[in-house]
């Protein structure tokens, strides 16, 4: 009797662990569904910026580098100086030009006038005349090219500083007194502080409920602890494989299908610089699907 009563017991509750066991995992995969419903998330995703190549406009040796690899520098901040001696040189050279050119200008000017008077009084022919005009326009011509060579000259001149275009971190920097550098010629990087964004990578499968604007909460790998407040701000046109240097051909026999990924870019609306981001870096990205961004 007693080994019945056992056998009933361990029944039930072999049925009652059973139904908490599939009550459970009902509620857990309805809850699932449920915050997919509201919610987006990857973990293909990083930290990106606008990184500025620092070239120099006219060649020359650098004669001072006033910053560091990975400094942080003012928008304005001078970062180096290039030899301005030949261009100083230059800036007298075309000052020079300009008294020449003003000269003659003078010179054809004078003439003309004593040209005209004849020519009219047929003491002189109708070519003198144009003679005379011809170099007077020849003159004024010379002296706008001898302004714009002083303009030009001064120009360069200014470029022997090279400043900071934007508040950032300068990067790989190998720059060194005493080096020679070509016009345009990357030296270096800057990675703008101004704006940073996330390109996360959303399967294409998941890509009808993505609309820019939506709310976003952006956790990084370098602060799992502080998260991020971020807005979609715009969508790829394409798959990330559609851009590539090699983009994958289909047209084969042996094709098999691939869930592609299309990049959509996030702005962080809320960096700190206690928390500061750092470009390449990793993050997860969550879209609030039926929340859309408010500007505070």
């Amino acid at each position: 009797m007693q080994v019945l009563k056992n056998l009933i017991h361990y029944k039930y509750f072999k049925i009652v662990v059973l139904s908490t066991f599939f009550i459970i995992s009902a509620i857990v995969y309805l809850g699932i569904k449920i915050y997919g419903f509201y919610h987006l998330t990857t973990e293909d995703a990083y930290i990106n910026a606008n990184v500025v190549q620092i070239a120099p406009r006219i060649p020359g040796k650098i004669t001072k580098v006033y910053v560091t690899n990975n400094q942080f520098v003012q928008k304005g901040q001078r970062l180096f100086d290039i030899d301005a001696k030949p261009y100083e040189i230059a800036v007298q050279s075309a000052q020079a030009q300009v008294l020449i050119a003003e000269a003659e200008l003078s010179k054809s000017e004078t003439s003309a006038k004593r040209t005209m008077p004849l020519v009219k009084q047929k003491y002189l022919s109708p070519q003198d005349g144009d003679n005379a005009n011809a170099l007077l326009q020849s003159a004024k011509g010379n002296l706008e090219f001898a302004k714009a060579g002083l303009t030009q000259a001064d120009l360069n001149l200014t470029y022997t500083t090279v400043v900071a275009p934007a508040t950032g971190w300068v990067a790989n920097l190998t720059l060194n007194t005493g080096d020679i550098v070509n016009a345009n010629q990357p030296l270096f990087a800057l990675i703008s502080k101004e704006v940073f964004w996330v390109d996360a990578n959303f399967k294409e499968t998941e890509m009808a409920d993505i609309k820019t604007g939506q709310l976003v909460n952006i956790t990084t790998d370098l602060y799992p602890n502080h998260p991020f407040t971020g807005v979609v701000e715009s969508i790829s046109g394409g798959a990330g494989t559609a851009f590539s240097l090699l983009p994958p051909q289909n047209a084969t026999g042996n094709w098999v299908k691939v869930t592609q990924r299309i990049p959509v870019r996030i702005r962080v609306v809320n960096p700190d610089d206690a928390h500061q981001l750092r470009i390449g870096s990793s993050a997860t990205v969550t879209i609030y699907l039926q929340k859309m961004y408010q500007r505070s």
